[in-house]
């Protein structure tokens, strides 16, 4: 349960390796479906599944921008040609996230244990 409620929503922080792994995971499944149903992509059939994979998408491209410590609106920023795009894909795909607590949670590379931890 809470990893659906992680998939779902736009809460917490998404680490680069996360990110890939639940990118591909995702993109997968879509073919996946795509191929496995017989349907024509078009009218209603397209929406009922490409809204769902938009949605998840979304979620996942703002829990890492909040894992760089910036605001899901930065998403707009692929509304500015070329540059937008290249920055948003430099800060998704390429940059590591904050090492400390930000606004949205703990850093989620963090061990938590009962040792002393060396950074």
């Amino acid at each position: 349960m809470k990893v659906l409620k992680q998939i779902l929503l736009l809460q917490g922080r998404l680490s680069r390796g996360q990110f890939w792994l639940q990118s591909l995971l995702l993109w997968a499944l879509f073919y996946g479906i795509w191929e496995v149903s017989a349907l024509p992509p078009q009218g209603t059939v397209l929406w009922l599944i490409n809204g769902p994979m938009l949605w998840l998408l979304f979620t996942l491209c703002v829990r890492r921008l909040h894992d760089r410590n910036y605001a899901g609106w930065w998403l707009l920023a692929v509304v500015v040609p070329v540059f937008g795009a290249g920055w948003l894909a430099w800060q998704l795909a390429m940059r590591r996230g904050l090492e400390q607590a930000n606004r949205w949670g703990e850093d989620p590379m963090y061990v938590k244990g009962d040792f002393l931890t060396v950074r």
